[in-house]
């Protein structure tokens, strides 16, 4: 058995008179550690109207996915992607940086990469 830690943490936090969801990824991503998380993720959505949801998103200390979680994560993107209104991505290197810059580009959500939760926080204030 793995001691190593991994997973998505999935919550709901205000900044100001703003709310929005928040996601902190651990570790490298399984498909199960998806399996968990969106039905959480779906049954938020599926309470809202007309979503345009504001996320705030701390990936500094993700290893990286899977290949099928990679794929999970793709499918998220494709199937609930409208409901998203802005991203705020906080994370720590190039890397990470160049993954949220993917995002924004294929998604039609606007995603925005920090290396602070300040900043990022501050920008969905916006």
């Amino acid at each position: 058995m793995s001691s190593n830690v991994h997973g998505i943490s999935v919550g709901i936090e205000r900044s100001g008179n703003e709310f929005y969801m928040t996601f902190v990824a651990v570790g490298k991503l399984t498909h199960e550690d998806y399996q968990y998380m969106v039905p959480m993720l779906e049954a938020a959505i599926a309470g809202v109207d007309k979503p345009e949801i504001n996320v705030l998103a701390d990936i500094s200390e993700l290893d990286g996915w899977e290949l099928r979680a990679a794929w999970d994560d793709l499918k998220i993107g494709i199937e609930h992607g409208k409901a998203f209104k802005k991203i705020a991505i906080v994370g720590e290197g190039k890397l990470q940086e160049w993954m949220a810059k993917i995002a924004d580009w294929f998604t039609p959500y606007d995603a925005k990469f920090f290396d602070n939760k300040k900043q990022a926080r501050d920008w969905l204030n916006d």
